[in-house]
């Protein structure tokens, strides 16, 4: 734990002086590739291997909302282990108050969104449909908005399928199975472990309006959850 925290606070000082040096000019293919390298890195620290499946699902570089299931503080590392080319997190604005680590992921360009503030919200995500047009992103959502307890998915919220409703970019489910075992809420350390993570086919958005959004979001709630019925019973 320590060691990994070392390496995070160091390797944020890395990401700040290099995003500042340029700029923050090439931060669109350069923030996918600095956050794989910390997140596979982390991972390896605490012996967490994935296997990752349907990759294919989120390449080449094109606009798209990636949603995945949230169980554990793991996914930040395997969302970003995974992310292609042009891929954007969105995280909370509270991560900005941790030291250093805030910094960085604002100098890198992470889209923040305030929970507590429905209106600024909203215009991070108008924001962030304007950039999935002009850089062709990959923004990658937890629709649930926090970790899930027990594991189980919960409801999803519908920001995620705002972003999908006024880019126009299909959503591409990601299934993350594993994570909750090996580092569940609360605990403050991981143990060694497997996690599964697979990639769904892109559900277009086509005639998506603001009316029919709870029904498109309960939709793919419904696909992600028979979707990791079908892993789990994989491996029962």
């Amino acid at each position: 734990m320590f060691f990994g925290w070392g390496f995070t606070f160091t390797y944020a000082l890395i990401a700040i002086a290099i995003s500042l040096l340029t700029l923050g000019r090439f931060s669109t293919w350069l923030t996918p590739l600095f956050l794989r390298v910390w997140a596979r890195v982390m991972l390896f620290i605490q012996r967490v291997d994935i296997i990752v499946e349907g990759d294919a699902h989120i390449r080449p570089r094109a606009k798209r909302v990636v949603v995945f299931n949230h169980t554990s503080l793991l996914d930040a590392m395997i969302v970003t282990a995974v992310q292609p080319v042009g891929g954007v997190p969105v995280i909370k604005r509270e991560v900005l108050y941790i030291p250093l680590v805030g910094i960085a992921l604002w100098a890198l360009g992470f889209l923040l969104i305030d929970r507590g503030r429905t209106e600024r919200a909203k215009r991070v995500l108008a924001r962030a449909a304007d950039r999935m047009e002009r850089e062709q992103l990959t923004v990658m959502i937890a629709p649930e908005g926090t970790r899930s307890p027990d594991g189980e998915l919960k409801g999803f919220k519908k920001g995620a399928f705002h972003i999908a409703r006024v880019s126009g970019a299909p959503v591409v489910p990601m299934l993350v199975d594993g994570a909750h075992d090996i580092h569940p809420l609360g605990s403050p350390v991981s143990n060694p472990g497997l996690v599964r993570v697979r990639f769904l086919p892109p559900i277009p958005t086509d005639g998506l309006t603001v009316d029919t959004l709870g029904d498109f979001a309960d939709r793919v709630r419904e696909t992600v959850q028979r979707g990791l019925d079908e892993m789990r019973d994989e491996v029962a």
